[in-house]
């Protein structure tokens, strides 16, 4: 290790068995087969998630805060109060078939970095923030990433009180229900936030390295697209006198492949939902809608690559003889990460003699919306075979605790 001298890092480690129990303790909440966990934002096991973190939190001596959409603020006091918070955390929020770590590993790694700072004995200038922002996924309620984009001031008092379930529930009913719907007059200011979670991807796996330093997230562009041609019988209707929006489609979808493969490694172009109007095995589809996502770390080319995959699917309606429409639902730029905050990332990870790489983030998440209003940055940990979202999903403890000992590291020297 290479700690300068006097450094009262250079004496601190994490507790890695304290920090996978505990991993393994909220995974107990929203149970489901094969190692799986389902906790749907404000469901009664989110509720229950919640709870559990405020108590481990309330017992490190922090002092727990909810904002006006649910996120979750548990402050450890610094000598100077005046300072704005320096905060780490991320979300305990799952897919409906999800995993023991996507999410939950920031929020407990940020916990585990204060329990050190507390069994240490070291205080820091600025306050420290263990943080669960609401509502990630976007699984019950849209738009994923609710309570950071609030934070944010990408969605204000009067959206986020339309916000509903597709049951009709209203988001702000049931958190009040639930007791999550804070009254905090104000946001808390942050002097900086770093999020960990786990890679979701192959990269640090593959390349044996334990910690990612992230510079950036890449943007995306989601893309609707609905194909109209003319229902018709599948017996009676002759190949070249069809107006098949399925087939129309499925050409588009495998021209869309291939431009996204044109424009290089660091693009990505998926369709992942595909619906007809109708479903019978005997009938030629006269409407059939998908969405494009579409994303790259670079903002023209993000631009350049939308409007390629636009024009691909007009020409192929047109040569397929059905109309198209093509609207643009969201447009969310790539994020450059603080370099301050990426280099004190950086320094732990080598100060700490872990293999590390830089690297861009494939996926969204609550630091790029919060990084619109802070010095932000993230770090990875790897997760077995790159799988997230998934009831296989698994990280191992080893790289869980450098991980987190980055982070004490970053979060150590932010706030002094």
């Amino acid at each position: 290790m290479t700690f300068p001298l006097n450094d009262p890092m250079a004496s601190l480690e994490v507790d890695a068995d304290r920090l996978w129990s505990r991993h393994m303790e909220m995974a107990r909440i929203g149970a489901i087969a094969d190692e799986g966990v389902c906790r749907l934002a404000m469901s009664k096991e989110d509720s229950q998630a919640r709870e559990l973190l405020a108590t481990w939190c309330r017992d490190a001596g922090l002092e727990i805060h909810i904002d006006r959409s649910g996120n979750m603020f548990a402050v450890r006091p610094g000598t100077e109060p005046g300072r704005a918070v320096i905060a780490s955390g991320s979300h305990l929020d799952t897919q409906p078939h999800g995993g023991r770590f996507d999410g939950v590993s920031g929020v407990l790694a940020a916990l585990e970095v204060v329990e050190t700072l507390n069994d240490g004995g070291v205080q820091t200038a600025a306050p420290i923030a263990v943080v669960n922002w609401t509502n990630e996924e976007g699984v019950r309620y849209a738009p994923g990433l609710l309570g950071s984009a609030w934070y944010a001031g990408l969605i204000d008092d009067e959206r986020l009180a339309g916000v509903r379930a597709a049951d009709g529930t209203l988001f702000v009913d049931e958190a009040r229900e639930r007791g999550w719907l804070g009254e905090h007059p104000g946001k808390f200011e942050m002097g900086a936030f770093v999020e960990l979670h786990i890679e979701q991807g192959p990269v640090l796996e593959r390349e044996g390295r334990q910690v990612g330093i992230v510079t950036s997230v890449q943007g995306l562009k989601w893309l609707d697209v609905d194909v109209t041609g003319m229902d018709a019988h599948a017996g009676t209707t002759p190949l070249d006198q069809r107006q098949d929006a399925l087939l129309a489609s499925a050409r588009m979808l495998v021209a869309l492949n291939e431009a996204g493969r044109r424009c290089g490694p660091a693009a990505r172009v998926s369709v992942g939902r595909l619906r007809t109007a109708t479903d019978g095995p005997s009938t030629i589809v006269g409407h059939a809608s998908f969405v494009i996502d579409i994303r790259h770390p670079d903002v023209a080319m993000l631009a350049s690559l939308s409007e390629e995959c636009a024009a691909i699917c007009r020409d192929i309606g047109t040569a397929s003889d059905c109309a198209v429409r093509v609207d643009e639902r969201i447009s969310v730029p790539p994020v450059d990460f603080d370099t301050h905050c990426v280099d004190m990332l950086e320094r732990g990870a080598i100060d700490r003699g872990y293999a590390y790489r830089r690297m861009t983030s494939g996926a969204l998440h609550d630091a790029a919306n919060v990084a619109r209003v802070a010095p932000t940055a993230m770090l990875f940990v790897p997760c077995r075979d790159g799988i997230s979202h998934n009831v296989n999903e698994y990280a191992a403890p080893e790289d869980l605790a450098a991980g987190a000992n980055v982070l004490l590291n970053a979060l150590y020297k932010l706030a002094i």
